[in-house]
């Protein structure tokens, strides 16, 4: 597990809210406290789409939103003169999509334990701090998984000129 703190709050919730850095991750839940608190669950609910889309979600076998489709809503609760008194939303990267971009990346083979990668944003007290971690369907010694997705998120982080420093 990886835990660091955002230097630039600013920049990171202009790239979060507007850009399209973090369009490809699934939002598995947002928390949101400004005049209320907000809550969503990033569950797809397929019995809500027409055949073809449900079709399409269990083919696919996608469980969560993605970012890009709900962030114009989270947005719209944080935009203002004030900002929110704190959020924190937790991310993934899909299976198939983390599997594709590990192999990619570093040679590695995804354990079929590996259920998501899990990347947590969170804003409280004026602090930024993000967090990853791993979900695993059984239990395992082998922190190989961690590791990488660590170095992961360090390197997605960098190159999308992110600023930050490990806690």
């Amino acid at each position: 597990m990886l835990a660091i703190k955002i230097d630039n709050v600013k920049t990171f919730m202009n790239q979060l809210l507007i850009g399209n850095t973090f369009d490809s991750f699934s939002l598995i839940e947002a928390s949101i406290t400004t005049f209320n608190h907000f809550s969503i669950d990033g569950t797809l609910h397929p019995d809500f789409f027409d055949t073809d889309i449900r079709n399409s979600l269990t083919e696919s076998g996608r469980v969560y939103s993605l970012w890009k489709e709900l962030k114009s809503y989270c947005y719209s609760l944080t935009k203002g003169r004030i900002p929110p008194l704190q959020f924190k939303y937790v991310f993934c990267i899909p299976p198939l999509h983390a599997a594709s971009v590990c192999q990619s990346a570093l040679e590695f083979h995804v354990d079929p334990a590996v259920k998501n990668f899990v990347f947590n944003i969170q804003y409280k007290n004026q602090e930024l701090i993000c967090t990853t971690g791993v979900a695993f369907s059984t239990f395992t010694l082998d922190k190989s998984a961690e590791s990488l997705w660590d170095s992961l998120i360090v390197s997605y982080l960098r190159k999308n000129q992110l600023d930050y420093h490990n806690l």
